[in-house]
């Protein structure tokens, strides 16, 4: 993968910055067990709900092409 891939996260606010809880944007929890403070997806957590695991950019995006409804967006209260 081209890292030209990443040159739209670059710029975006970190949402996930350390271990904890946060919330995607249709309202689910997860709980990300590892962060990464690299242009990488690897912070990597779970959803609460379900258990079903899954990667993240740092600043909460899916994927760098489009935005998504499990996208992380903020820690949860």
């Amino acid at each position: 993968m081209s890292s030209a891939y990443f040159a739209s996260l670059v710029l975006l606010e970190v949402i996930i910055d350390a271990p904890g809880e946060y919330l995607t944007r249709s309202g689910e929890q997860v709980t990300i067990e590892k962060a990464s403070s690299r242009h990488d997806f690897g912070c990597i957590g779970r959803y609460a709900d379900c258990g079903t695991p899954d990667r993240w950019h740092k600043s909460g995006r899916l994927s760098a092409g489009q935005l998504s409804g499990n996208d992380i967006v903020s820690r949860a209260s």
